[in-house]
């Protein structure tokens, strides 16, 4: 699926990666990250990667920048697919932890409680990408249906809370 490109195609597409970078700001992504639900640690993580820079022929490419759109497109574009790799990431990370701590026999298991972590990480992303061409668009709805809902529940926390004082 991959395309080769000669390397003056390859200059030209990163150069149209660059313009489309360019029309987007370091404090849109950031705040995408953080309404995306991210933690402010990992948002931070990654709207680090927003600095890096790297010199093509010449030019300065903020390829941070374009890695971290294609990454954000490609969320976007396959929200089923993302969270059924996660689901299915931690699901074979418990059966893999699970397997390796039967005693004796876990360090023996090792190497199948592996395999099978990876098949059930798979698994997830294949039934997360058959939602994605069924329900097209649908993601979406899901994620704004989320941003809505955690942002009434932090509303109502801080009417709830505002005069609570901790000590």
């Amino acid at each position: 699926m991959s395309e080769k490109f000669l390397p003056a195609q390859a200059e030209l597409k990163l150069a149209l990666w660059q313009a489309d970078a360019d029309l987007v700001t370091s404090a849109d992504l950031y705040a995408w990250l953080v309404d995306a639900g991210l933690s402010s640690d990992v948002a931070i993580r990654l709207h680090e990667l927003i600095q890096k820079t790297k010199r093509v022929s010449g030019k300065v490419f903020e390829v941070g920048k374009i890695i971290l759109i294609k990454i954000i497109e490609f969320v976007k574009a396959h929200p089923f697919l993302v969270m059924g790799a996660g689901i299915g990431a931690a699901v074979g990370a418990a059966v893999t932890s699970l397997i390796v701590s039967i005693p004796i026999f876990g360090q023996l298991l090792a190497p199948v409680a592996t395999a099978l972590g990876i098949v059930i990480t798979v698994t997830g992303a294949v039934i997360g990408h058959n939602l994605d061409k069924k329900f097209k668009g649908v993601g979406q709805d899901i994620f704004e249906i989320a941003k809505s809902f955690f942002a009434l529940l932090a509303d109502v926390f801080n009417v709830v809370f505002r005069h609570v004082v901790t000590a």
